[in-house]
């Protein structure tokens, strides 16, 4: 199998973990963020993950997610009960919903704070003329695709402390959130909600410093560290 991925981009991040939980082995394709011909040749379509295994070329992270459960059905990460079952893909539905987009907003509002360090994740193999223009570029274009703005910023620090404050007392102190193991419910919530910890001040709000710990686990903080330095 092959993961075409951008590494730091969180929902790869996210199939990442289910992979290690599963202990699949695979390649990874890194790819560029503003070339994705090789997604498009792989898939015929242009965003990541895309995993390659054999003829197969799925893309979505939770369809590869789901892909794995049935490709490799031990350990589980889906319970076995159909109530449960559901339970768990409304979780996981829940967690890509509610931060995905958000914590991807925070973490680039960061990078973007921190004159070259876009063009250090975008284009590391460019010469400093090069990259410097290339960085003026990818900013506009990171900001336009994603709404980026101050405003938008004191929004989403907001949802997110509400978030977190959810996502917290939805774990009621247990380890995980269904039953006694991780499932891609807890898969999702620790990925989506890991690239939170790009913000100083947000990191340090109590409950997302308690839903990021939780999630150090599956997530570990160098993992995205991209967006923190």
């Amino acid at each position: 199998m092959k993961l075409i991925q951008i590494p730091f981009s969180h929902n790869c991040v996210k199939v990442r973990v289910a992979l290690g939980l599963k202990n699949a082995a695979y390649e990874t394709q890194d790819i560029a963020p503003m070339d994705r011909a090789s997604v498009l040749k792989a898939s015929g379509q242009g965003l990541v993950p895309v995993l390659v295994d054999g003829s197969l070329a799925i893309a979505d992270s939770t369809a590869i997610l789901l892909h794995l459960e049935a490709r490799f059905p031990e350990p589980p990460l889906l319970p076995r009960g159909a109530a449960e079952r559901a339970e768990c893909l409304v979780l996981e539905d829940w967690a890509d919903q509610a931060f995905m987009a958000l914590s991807r907003r925070i973490a680039y509002g960061n990078v973007l704070a921190r004159p070259g360090r876009l063009a250090a994740m975008f284009f590391p193999g460019e010469s400093a003329p090069a990259r410097w223009l290339k960085e003026r570029i990818a900013r506009r274009r990171v900001s336009e695709r994603f709404g980026l703005s101050p405003a938008r910023h004191l929004k989403d620090v907001a949802e997110a402390r509400r978030l977190a404050t959810l996502a917290v007392a939805r774990l009621g102190g247990r380890r995980w959130l269904l039953g006694d193991g991780p499932t891609i419910a807890d898969v999702a919530l620790a990925s989506m909600s890991a690239p939170l910890a790009a913000d100083p001040d947000l990191r340090e709000h109590p409950a997302v410093r308690e839903l990021l710990a939780w999630g150090a686990s599956l997530v570990p903080p160098e993992t995205v560290a991209e967006y923190r330095r």
